[in-house]
């Protein structure tokens, strides 16, 4: 792959790194976004002066599936969780049926006086405010049944590390039958009404001065919420202070107005998710094992489920041989289909993956580990433009949603330069998976397993073909 030129050609980038992404380049990049056909130029762009020419190129890119489902974290309490917990259903005949549900702990408010709290105080209302701050579906007009219910195991108020097929055994019901619709687009408190035995049994917990607030935490254990099925709808409750948890009003005769105790949603929860594959997914495609969509002409990506294409750079590889010098202009990892649209009103929130990470995986199906750092693509710069350690993963290159276009793309063009200048970074065997965000540093450099954090319901199915690798470049005649 290494042609006898590259050498010079390396020494001659670092010299003239800044004056490649200035002058001539910077107006020839604002010409290659509206032109996709070879043209020749001549300048002294490039060694070679008037035998050099500026080529555009799309590579077809080999892929099929691979899904790190069992190694998603889901729990709230880890670094890079997004503070989120999931409910609700997304229901496809060809992709399947997905079902969230959350499980959260409570913990009383620290700001609550405890002896504030009268002896005969009466529970007027008890309620669960879910501070949603995600939606996605397209069914949200719909009147929804959120139902909760109280576990019979207590939930780790250090957030063990849960995947998303964890579970914890639930006992009573403790919301009241009753449906409310969500509307994304509306300013107004969503509220869940929970029973009043419920309240009087977490205000005498409050009363009790030989528990201090864990071990109030602990006797409450915990709680899980899910839908009924029905609603083609996906929400996410937020964990920041004061946007969820749950209130128990209460009335005394010593007292005008009515007063309230607030136990805050705490960070040790998660998301439990079921998933049965439909007419696309193999039944046993899960466990980072390669595998093919029925219909193979197609790619599918969900950053909740951790299913990702498998893709093979191999076809850029062989375009390397082909070419006596190359220095890429501009490369991009693109994917767009008319169908990319987002919507967002009071009935449906539609949207495509707005970010996505390549990670580079290893011929065993494992993510390249460089240290403490999982490998993906690399956007690290240093002051003259070039790569600043290609060989570390600490600023991977991120892909993100370009509404105009109608594209979820990613500039790889330094990657990509790096790969022709040195072959050696990249092995034959590997291959790139997506992921919906950056995977966190592991501390343990032997450890080969990564911890990928459950994302938002990003997903898109379209034809492998609308996968691109777009490539603007100069090379000799």
């Amino acid at each position: 792959m290494k042609n006898p030129i590259s050498t010079y050609i390396q020494n001659w980038q670092a010299n003239t790194a800044t004056s490649i992404i200035t002058g001539p380049a910077i107006l020839l990049a604002f010409f290659f976004a509206s032109c996709e056909e070879p043209i020749e130029v001549e300048s002294d762009l490039v060694p070679g002066g008037n035998n050099t020419e500026i080529r555009y190129l799309e590579i077809p890119l080999e892929m099929n599936h691979t899904a790190f489902d069992s190694r998603l974290i889901s729990t709230n309490a880890v670094t890079g969780a997004r503070g989120q917990i999931f409910v609700g259903h997304q229901n496809d005949p060809e992709i399947g049926d997905f079902t969230a549900k959350a499980y959260f702990g409570a913990i009383l408010n620290s700001d609550f006086v405890r002896d504030s709290l009268p002896a005969n105080a009466t529970v007027i209302e008890t309620r669960l405010k879910l501070g949603l701050n995600y939606y996605y579906g397209n069914e949200f007009a719909k009147p929804q049944n959120f139902i909760v219910t109280q576990l019979s195991d207590t939930l780790d108020i250090n957030g063990g590390l849960y995947t998303i097929y964890d579970e914890i055994p639930s006992g009573d019901k403790v919301s009241l039958d009753e449906e409310i619709i969500i509307d994304p687009t509306d300013t107004i408190a969503d509220y869940v009404q929970l029973g009043n035995s419920l309240g009087r049994n977490l205000l005498s917990l409050v009363r009790d001065e030989d528990l201090n607030p864990v071990e109030i935490y602990n006797s409450i254990r915990g709680f899980k919420i899910e839908t009924e099925q029905g609603n083609n709808s996906l929400q996410a409750i937020s964990l920041a202070s004061g946007e969820s948890f749950i209130e128990v009003m209460y009335d005394s005769p010593q007292q005008d107005t009515l007063k309230s105790v607030i136990f805050d949603i705490s960070g040790s929860s998660f998301t439990n998710v079921d998933y049965r594959p439909g007419s696309l997914v193999p039944s046993d495609y899960s466990s980072k094992k390669s595998f093919d969509l029925t219909d193979p002409s197609k790619a599918y990506f969900n950053n909740m489920m951790g299913i990702s294409p498998r893709i093979d750079l191999g076809n850029y590889l062989n375009f390397l041989d082909t070419v006596d010098f190359l220095q890429i202009n501009k490369a991009e990892l693109s994917i767009g289909i008319n169908d990319f649209t987002v919507t967002e009103n009071g009935n449906s929130q539609i949207r495509p993956a707005d970010n996505i990470v390549p990670y580079i995986l290893e011929e065993d199906g494992n993510i390249a580990k460089q240290g403490e750092d999982f490998w993906a693509f690399q956007a690290n710069f240093n002051s003259n433009g070039a790569p600043a350690n290609p060989n570390q993963a600490s600023s991977p290159v991120n892909l993100s949603y370009d509404n105009n276009k109608k594209e979820i793309k990613g500039d790889i063009s330094f990657f990509l330069q790096e790969i022709y200048n040195n072959p050696d970074l990249w092995d034959e065997g590997y291959d790139f998976m997506f992921t919906g965000q950056i995977i966190r540093r592991n501390e343990t450099p032997f450890n080969e397993t990564p911890k990928i954090n459950i994302g938002n319901f990003d997903n898109f199915l379209v034809d492998k073909e609308d996968i691109k690798l777009k490539i603007y470049y100069t090379t000799f005649k």
